[in-house]
């Protein structure tokens, strides 16, 4: 009993710890410089990046605002010496002393800071799926019994990377073929298949008619920053294609 009990403890101990790591795995996008989130829109076939960051608030330099105090200048009062009467030839004149005017003192300075309130950085950018190309052979004389091969230029992995408020974002998507060939069979692989003599994609007819062939592009994955890996959210992106075209019965020979 006691030996259940603690491999008991140990499992929900281990459970615990793999949830703690899990949830710190999860938050780490608002862990970078900025919180980024990648999701697809799959109405228009974009991958959407937003980031967002915050700047904490801070004191700008103010400038000084002086005010200045006129003063009012009172002249010194002028007495003049007295002067004993001499003779008008010998009569000497002195000129009033000259007056400094002294001058107006600066006055002190109050300053008042200007707050600045918080700024938030935001931006978004959007990737659009390149469009592709459903090739088929032969393209005119198809016959029954006889192999069509099919393909498309859709390369196997889709790859950008973006620079947004200074973190490089970078996007993998990795694509899943769905092929539905109109007589009520399909295929899906991870191949986007090529001409002949690759015969990855092909399909036998038995009957002659006009067919037409879907292809359904499915794309889904990961982003990453900073070391970080997260899955792409939003659902896949999912890429449509069609051809028509027409088989006929093969020509018969008899032979004796």
């Amino acid at each position: 009993m006691k030996k259940l009990l603690i491999r008991l403890l140990a499992a929900m101990s281990i459970a615990h710890i793999s949830l703690i790591t899990a949830s710190a795995a999860w938050a780490a996008p608002c862990e970078l410089k900025v919180c980024v989130q990648v999701v697809t829109d799959p109405a228009t076939n974009q991958i959407v990046i937003t980031a967002v960051q915050n700047k904490p608030g801070s004191t700008a330099k103010p400038k000084p605002k002086a005010t200045r105090v006129a003063r009012k200048y009172t002249p010194r009062p002028y007495t003049p010496k007295p002067v004993a009467p001499k003779p008008v030839a010998t009569k000497k004149y002195t000129p009033r002393p000259k007056v400094s005017k002294k001058p107006i003192p600066k006055v002190a300075v109050s300053l008042k800071p200007k707050v600045v309130a918080a700024v938030s950085l935001s931006d978004r950018l959007t990737e659009l799926l390149p469009q592709r190309t459903l090739f088929y052979a032969p393209k005119s004389g198809a016959v029954v019994q006889v192999p069509m091969y099919f393909w498309t230029d859709a390369t196997s992995t889709f790859s950008t990377t973006s620079l947004i408020l200074g973190i490089s974002v970078g996007v993998t998507l990795t694509p899943t073929f769905t092929w539905n060939f109109g007589d009520g069979t399909s295929f899906t692989t991870d191949k986007p298949g090529a001409a002949y003599p690759d015969t990855t994609i092909s399909h036998t007819y038995r009957a002659a008619g006009t067919y037409k062939a879907t292809l359904m592009i499915s794309w889904a994955g990961t982003w990453s920053a900073e070391s970080y890996i997260y899955p792409v959210l939003g659902g896949n992106i999912v890429q449509n294609y069609s051809a028509t075209y027409v088989l006929s019965n093969a020509p018969t020979k008899f032979i004796k």
